[in-house]
């Protein structure tokens, strides 16, 4: 779901499982950033090349295979964006600690 942009660092979530973005998406925006979450790797295509202003940083969940890892890196790779690899389990406070250093960096 891909929502206009505010003033806050635009940050884009590709996943799976779509309880899992929609909470982060909430997290994030709880603390002033703004969020967009993508489901295939054709948006996350569509939404990193075409995002004005681009996005700061792409955060990929566990739920996504191995394959689409690599493509988002080599994707990301020739851009400025950061990337976050999410692990199985991370708490909510350690999940908004971590974008915040990635961001703020």
């Amino acid at each position: 779901m891909l929502l206009p942009p505010t003033n806050g660092y635009r940050i884009l979530i590709y996943g799976h499982d779509f309880t899992l973005l929609d909470t982060r998406r909430m997290l994030l925006a709880s603390t002033g950033f703004h969020a967009d979450t993508v489901s295939t790797l054709d948006e996350l295509r569509f939404a990193v090349h075409h995002a004005q202003p681009p996005y700061e940083l792409v955060i990929l969940c566990h739920t996504i295979s191995n394959d689409d890892r690599e493509a988002v890196r080599q994707l990301i790779d020739k851009t400025a964006t950061g990337l976050y690899q999410l692990d199985r389990l991370v708490a909510p406070k350690r999940f908004i600690n971590t974008v915040y250093e990635k961001t703020y960096e």
